[in-house]
């Protein structure tokens, strides 16, 4: 009985991981535009538990990178794979989530370690990082009305 109370506790403590259907603040067509260069992501909605996103950078008018990224449900909450370039995939696991924002960590890739994602009205915030923090890039992109 006690065990079941302690179990209790910490679940009541730490919020439940986020499922796919919690994401959809993360929709739509993302871009930032400053002295040539150009950042966007587009997002799927999450229907049948996977979004899809892709990430492209521009820069002087010619694209220079780009991204394949998805998020999906796990027995554990969701996972973010990520395939810069196109690349073998490498994905990270959700750490933690609230209505706006969510993190994921794979402390055995070499950077990043943690990609955290911000809602904040028409922004959506990307924040990539070691295990520390103290080597950290921000993406910043406002929301796009098609």
């Amino acid at each position: 009985m006690l065990k079941r109370l302690g179990v209790l506790s910490i679940a009541l403590l730490f919020p439940a991981c986020a499922s796919a259907d919690d994401l959809g603040w993360i929709e739509g067509h993302w871009r930032s535009d400053s002295d040539g260069r150009v950042s966007e992501e587009f997002w799927t909605n999450g229907e049948g538990g996977l979004y899809l996103g892709v990430n492209r950078s521009i820069r002087d008018g010619q694209a220079r990178a780009f991204e394949f990224i998805r998020i999906i449900e796990t027995a554990e909450g969701a996972a973010y794979c990520a395939q810069p370039g196109g690349s073998e995939a490498v994905c990270f696991d959700q750490v933690s989530s609230n209505a706006h924002s969510i993190t994921f960590e794979n402390p055995d890739h070499d950077f990043p370690q943690r990609i955290t994602y911000v809602r904040d009205g028409d922004a959506l915030t990307a924040i990539i990082s070691d295990m520390s923090g103290e080597q950290s890039i921000s993406f910043v992109w406002t929301r796009v009305d098609e």
